[in-house]
């Protein structure tokens, strides 16, 4: 399961950071693991 969630929010983070630099916006990204643990992503230097 763990795998799985590491791969997935890879995934996310990758587009978040793709769909920032194409568009030329601003883009925040928080994931929660199902063990509580915060990701987050943010396109703002």
């Amino acid at each position: 399961m763990q795998v799985i969630f590491s791969k997935r929010r890879s995934g996310l983070l990758k587009k978040a950071n793709e769909i920032s630099v194409l568009c030329d916006a601003e883009v925040a990204l928080i994931v929660f693991s199902t063990k509580g643990k915060l990701f987050e992503y943010s396109s703002d230097p």
